[in-house]
């Protein structure tokens, strides 16, 4: 009939890793973003503070992910 698909095991890390590359950084920015929403909620006076902190964590989740994707397309590219 046909060929069987013998990478499942190869596939089910791919996701895996792939779903946690994306999926770690979209949940700290949720994070970031409910706290951001209920300070400036808390404290509307001090609303570009609030931020500008926001914003330098948000840099470093970036350079996290894009280091982490770097590394995954570096490994799985040979």
């Amino acid at each position: 009939m046909g060929e069987r698909f013998i990478y499942w095991n190869e596939g089910l890390v791919f996701i895996g890793l792939l779903t946690f590359i994306v999926g770690v950084p979209c949940l700290a920015v949720a994070i970031l973003g409910t706290r951001l929403i209920n300070h400036i909620g808390r404290y509307p006076t001090k609303s570009a503070r609030l931020q500008m902190g926001i914003c330098s964590q948000l840099l470093v989740i970036v350079i996290f992910s894009f280091f982490l994707l770097a590394l995954f397309f570096h490994v799985f590219s040979d």
